[in-house]
């Protein structure tokens, strides 16, 4: 999937893909660059920029607790 189609919906997924691996960060106690590679390189960054799935209409809190439960650190 090419994910730098740069249209209006791309550039606002990107700002929330920003929110979304602070909190990761945050929640993590780790660097915020490592916690965004850590998310571009999962299932839950796939399915967001998947529009078949919905994903994008979740919350920012929401889409970074999917992706800490999916690696197994968040219950």
């Amino acid at each position: 999937m090419d994910y730098y189609n740069k249209n209006l919906k791309d550039i606002l997924r990107w700002g929330r893909i920003g929110a979304i691996t602070c909190r990761i960060a945050e929640i993590l106690s780790i660097p915020k660059l490592q916690a965004l590679k850590d998310f571009y390189r999962s299932s839950t960054c796939e399915k967001l920029h998947d529009p078949s799935t919905k994903l994008y209409l979740y919350s920012d809190y929401y889409i970074a607790d999917s992706y800490l439960i999916e690696k197994g650190l968040y219950k």
